[in-house]
């Protein structure tokens, strides 16, 4: 453990956070520092669209088939938060799709549907991006981004101190 210069006279729960600190950086080592997203995918794209409502910006990417449009989003810089890391407690990739679109997915979980009823904006065609996966239907397909939205954490939150 020289390599983080521990010392021998290091506490238990001081030796645990270097060791923690370790196994991070062997685990960035070997899959690479991507926030849980990859940048690289070699499958099939389709070019689908992200329309932020607060600017009327129209981002259009390549998405690959498989990935989550929240992941998309976040691979290629569109201002879509996903508080959560797509573990279905947040609302923050809430986003708008067209009727057409929306009947083409398979129906909201009941957790999604929970998420849902807190997001900025809901509308009957709202859906979490991290829960809808890119397929080669989705070709020209828009997705909006509500001007606004509900995280605890980031609105207005202040965290106390420990």
């Amino acid at each position: 453990h020289a390599d983080l210069g521990m010392d021998t006279a290091a506490g238990p729960s001081q030796r645990k956070r270097i060791n923690d600190l370790q196994m991070g950086m062997q685990w960035r080592a070997s899959h690479g520092h991507s926030h849980g997203h990859s940048h690289d995918h070699d499958g099939p794209t389709v070019k689908i669209t992200f329309l932020q409502e607060k600017d009327k910006k129209q981002i259009t990417v390549d998405a690959p088939v498989g990935m989550n449009v929240l992941r998309v989003a976040q691979a290629n810089e569109v201002e879509l938060e996903g508080a959560c890391e797509c573990s279905l407690a947040c609302s923050t990739c809430h986003v708008i799709l067209d009727g057409e679109l929306f009947d083409s997915l398979e129906e909201p979980t009941d957790d999604e549907n929970d998420m849902l009823d807190l997001a900025f904006g809901l509308t009957e065609t709202s859906r979490l991006g991290c829960q809808i996966t890119v397929t080669e239907e989705m070709e020209g397909a828009l997705f909006k981004i509500p001007t606004a939205t509900r995280n605890m954490y980031v609105d207005g939150h202040v965290p106390k101190p420990h």
